[in-house]
């Protein structure tokens, strides 16, 4: 979103603009022109903040932008390519669920699963004419505590495309710095946001 700043400086530039074409018109030019300009600031940041937290969803304009509304808690699993060494085959199917928290100029993710979470150090929702929306993200993962012994702290990325507008699925990649990979899928969804793996289990047998 654009900072109160960037606003201010926008408003200046234009008061400016607008002081010098009066003067070459030859306006008199008076102090009390000025006097709405903090409430214009004002203003102006409140329309910007709210389009970027509500207006931008509103299906009209999302379908106009082209940009999927994701924000909710998302259901599914990870497929890991990873194989145990116990028994020469690839751990079953995780389950999984996916806290996206979204305005129109930011995405974040938490992943939750039942040994861990994940949570985005950055992450971005790419637009395009031609392809799929497409989240990418770099994220750091952390086990619970009784689990790093065999399972420690680590980062990794994903990239997540986007199907349907509205959205029906969410299905893509990740790849992390241990060397491991997968496929994530994501099908069923909460339009409220879940903190915990056990709350998103609980509440989402049931979905919103």
């Amino acid at each position: 979103m654009i900072s109160r700043s960037q606003i201010q400086i926008a408003i200046t530039l234009a008061v400016v603009a607008w002081a010098l074409l009066l003067f070459v018109e030859g306006v008199s030019l008076k102090p009390t022109y000025l006097k709405p300009y903090s409430i214009a600031i004002g203003i102006v940041t409140l329309c910007f903040l709210a389009y970027d937290r509500w207006i931008w969803k509103f299906p009209p304009l999302s379908r106009t932008l082209g940009k999927p509304v994701l924000r909710g808690t998302w259901k599914g699993e990870i497929r890991s390519e990873w194989i145990d060494p116990s028994t020469g085959t690839r751990i079953a199917p995780i389950e999984v669920y996916v806290a996206i928290f979204q305005t129109s100029s930011t995405i974040s993710l938490r992943l939750m699963s039942k040994e861990s979470s994940s949570s985005t150090l950055t992450a971005a929702l790419q637009v395009s004419k031609v392809a799929l929306p497409r989240i990418a993200s770099m994220y750091q993962n952390i086990p619970s505590l009784s689990l790093r012994r065999h399972s420690g702290i680590h980062h990794g990325a994903i990239l997540l495309d986007v199907y349907g507008l509205p959205v029906q699925r969410l299905f893509g990649w990740y790849w992390t710095d241990r060397d491991t990979k997968g496929e994530i899928s994501l099908e069923v969804r909460s339009r409220k946001i879940y903190s915990s793996f056990n709350e998103a289990q609980r509440s989402m047998a049931n979905p919103t």
